[in-house]
């Protein structure tokens, strides 16, 4: 595919990233809303973080099994097609269970609900991404399909926060029927946003570097090749620290802003502000990388949102002006929230290129899966550890937060140990990869050189045949 061919249509990037709608919808509430609303129906903060653990763990063993079949699927309507369409009834059922439980969910339900979700994320993202990946091979090209991919996950996010906002005005306060209208959207979206992509955008990368499909033991034992792919595990030790950091902030931010901020009722304000900004300023990094390289922009991304999140827990010692604070950092933390996600994509998509060099294919979906394994597994343990050291810490989501300090609410000990685990510990996560992604090496100038020669090899193969 040359760089001319590789271009796409604004209509069939648009109608490939409306597939991050719904899914976007969805990933809000399963991270912000659903520990709040199962914590109220009864279930503990350390039950909850040992199940989503358990189920994220599950991943393990089906994101190489998808992407292995994806990689192998040869029909006419594509390779990465058929597994979207199949994930995306389960997706609308697990999100029907999820999200509209019964008045007193257990465990079980709870674990069965949620492992069917993660597993309809697993059929539909592999194959998303790999799909994403391959729909371009030039460099600057890959950061807007990823780029524009995240925009629109950050509106179906607006969307899911605005959901609560608008619903206040009917007087529909209740956790439980907010999810309701949340779990209506995805439903109804989902068939719409498939239809689209699938009619105008196409999934079919060069015949000639297919060769004969590889067997399930091949390809375990190609995952070692993986990790011998040097700019691939520094940019996935960089995304592994911004899961970790993302899901910690976003499992524990409903209790920080009820319980610190003391402000529950701004909280969709607050995410909304947030996310807003991001949409706003992807864009904007999306010229950094283009200038100072994808991988340079990331570290000063990661830099610029770490350093307003070390100054949340200050917001405890100044409770009136609290809200007033928490609002402006959420604005300052969202102008680089967007590039954390979108940058490193982007910089997977590239480094996949490499590992068509050596093996003579192109093998997107075993190299998104092994993304995902470690970006679901780092959310889990991230999750885990969040809602089971606040529960150490003795904090009690149930309590009234204007009964702080006293025998009937959270103790000092507790609220200072949510907010040290909302904003300092995820930050120190993210900060620890930037040596990594700092001496990343693949430049623009490499890449270009990287697909020249795939393309060469790709234009003898078919003179040949």
């Amino acid at each position: 595919m040359s760089e001319k061919e590789s271009k796409l249509k604004k209509t069939q990037l648009f109608f490939y990233s409306s597939i991050n709608f719904p899914l976007a919808v969805v990933g809000l509430p399963l991270v912000l809303f659903i520990p709040p609303l199962y914590g109220e129906l009864g279930l503990s903060l350390a039950s909850m973080g040992f199940i989503l653990m358990l189920a994220r763990l599950s991943d393990v063993f089906t994101d190489p099994l998808i992407g292995l079949i994806s990689d192998r699927t040869k029909i006419s309507l594509g390779r990465r097609k058929p597994w979207i369409l199949v994930g995306s009834p389960l997706l609308a059922i697990s999100t029907y269970f999820l999200f509209i439980p019964p008045n007193q969910p257990d465990l079980v339900y709870f674990l069965l609900s949620i492992m069917g979700i993660y597993l309809a994320f697993t059929i539909i993202q592999i194959p998303f991404a790999s799909w994403g990946a391959e729909l371009s091979s030039d460099y600057n090209e890959r950061s807007k399909i990823t780029a524009l991919r995240e925009q629109v996950g950050y509106i179906g996010t607006i969307v899911a926060v605005s959901l609560p906002i608008l619903l206040s005005y009917f007087d529909i306060v209740e956790m439980k029927s907010i999810l309701t209208f949340e779990a209506i959207v995805v439903i109804s979206s989902i068939p719409i946003v498939i239809f689209g992509a699938f009619w105008f955008v196409p999934d079919d990368p060069p015949q000639s570097l297919r060769k004969k499909a590889i067997t399930l033991r091949e390809y375990f034992r190609s995952l070692k090749f993986v990790l011998k792919n040097g700019p691939y595990v520094r940019i996935l030790i960089g995304f592994t620290g911004s899961v970790l950091g993302i899901s910690m902030d976003g499992a524990l931010s409903f209790f920080f802003v009820k319980h610190v901020v003391n402000a529950e009722s701004y909280y969709s304000i607050a995410i909304l502000l947030s996310i807003a900004t991001s949409v706003i300023c992807i864009p904007i990094w999306k010229r950094i990388a283009a200038k100072v390289g994808k991988h340079k922009a990331l570290v000063y991304s990661i830099l610029w949102f770490s350093g307003w999140a070390f100054c949340m827990p200050l917001l405890y010692f100044v409770p009136e002006q609290a809200l007033f604070f928490f609002l402006t950092l959420q604005v300052l933390k969202g102008m680089a929230s967007g590039a954390l996600v979108f940058l490193a994509t982007s910089m997977a998509a590239d480094v996949i290129d490499i590992d068509t060099i050596r093996s003579g294919q192109e093998r997107s979906g075993l190299y998104f899966s092994a993304w995902g394994i470690v970006q679901k597994g780092a959310a889990a343990i991230a999750l885990f550890i969040a809602l089971t050291v606040i529960d150490l810490f003795g904090f009690d989501p149930t309590a009234d937060p204007s009964l702080r300090e006293t025998i009937n609410g959270n103790s000092n000990i507790a609220i200072l140990g949510l907010a040290i685990m909302y904003s300092v510990v995820p930050s120190l996560f993210k900060i620890s990869t930037l040596p990594f992604i700092w001496k990343y090496p693949l430049t623009e100038e490499r890449q270009i050189k990287i697909r020249g020669y795939i393309d060469r090899k790709v234009k003898r193969m078919a003179s040949k045949s």
